[in-house]
């Protein structure tokens, strides 16, 4: 085990060799793997009592102990302690958009830091070894949060949905700004990099986080339409620029249509949207004949009716 470390003396080098004597990576990664993946940390030095993560905050960075000790508290109470070589923030790679516990440094610490904007350079680079390590911290997160939470919790939150093409999020950022004693209202879901745009610009915090749009985001909203999880979309959409995920895109506005959710794709609609489920707030929609009549037959095939 590497002691003594010196933060001034920390490199990329440096963060490789504590990794592969630290961590548990080297049963699952090769030497290569691991070095491209220490290229993409930053190093930060945090003073004792200091908070490294703080509960509520966006759940945008992964972090690894270098040095030093730090305790885990959930509302003040603490659960857990987090030691060199432990991965800490696997929250980064779930559907979680804010933390859900404090990690205070007990001892003066150094800690590696790996952003929701270094993995995007990450996964442009080395496609294949970034998704290898997001599943893996997936896996390792899920596990934690399962021990936590039990495997029954279900989540029956309405979200409002923000989205918006790269051209587009300035003018989300600025709808926000303007809305955002309403907006702040509604549980929020969006992907990790408008999220942490958002919070930077408003302080909201988003309460589940989806991958980008080309990266399957879109289906991940789709599928929280169809369980009954969203109670609008709000979607600035760049119509003067091609998308290699159109076809998401569409299927999106299509399940807005089967399950009649409000869907805005610009400033305007956005607005007469908020209006809308501020002053109806959880009132059922008015039933769609179309989905029931396909829903009856789904069920004659079933029954073998058909």
């Amino acid at each position: 085990m590497l002691k003594g470390i010196n933060f001034n003396e920390m490199n990329p080098s440096l963060v490789y060799e504590v990794l592969i004597a630290n961590s548990e990576l080297k049963e699952y990664f090769t030497g290569e793997e691991i070095q491209v993946f220490s290229d993409y940390l930053t190093c930060q030095k945090v003073e004792i009592d200091s908070p490294v993560m703080e509960e509520g905050e966006p759940a945008d960075c992964l972090m690894y102990m270098l040095s030093g000790k730090a305790r885990v508290l959930v509302e003040g109470i603490q659960i857990g302690e987090i030691e060199v070589g432990d991965f800490f923030g696997e929250s980064m790679f779930s559907h979680e958009g804010a933390r859900s516990a404090t990690v205070q440094a007990v001892d003066s610490s150094v800690v590696a830091v790996f952003t929701l904007e270094d993995y995007a350079k990450f996964i442009r680079s080395a496609s294949g070894f970034a998704l290898k390590f997001r599943n893996y911290f997936n896996a390792i997160g899920s596990k934690r949060r399962e021990q936590k939470q039990g495997l029954l919790f279900k989540d029956d939150r309405k979200y409002l949905a923000l989205i918006a093409h790269n051209e587009m999020k300035s003018s989300l950022a600025e709808f926000v700004k303007q809305h955002s004693d309403v907006i702040g209202r509604f549980p929020l879901v969006a992907t990790g990099t408008t999220g942490m745009m958002l919070y930077k610009e408003t302080g909201l915090v988003l309460g589940r986080k989806v991958a980008s749009g080309p990266l399957g985001g879109d289906q991940a909203i789709g599928t929280l339409v169809s369980t009954d999880n969203v109670c609008g979309i709000i979607f600035f959409r760049d119509p003067l620029s091609a998308h290699p995920h159109h076809a998401d895109i569409e299927a999106l506005g299509r399940l807005c249509d089967v399950y009649q959710i409000p869907f805005a794709t610009n400033p305007g609609t956005a607005e007469a949207i908020l209006t809308y489920l501020i002053k109806e707030g959880a009132r059922n929609n008015i039933r769609n004949q179309v989905l029931e009549k396909y829903r009856n037959q789904q069920q004659k095939v079933l029954k073998g009716d058909a």
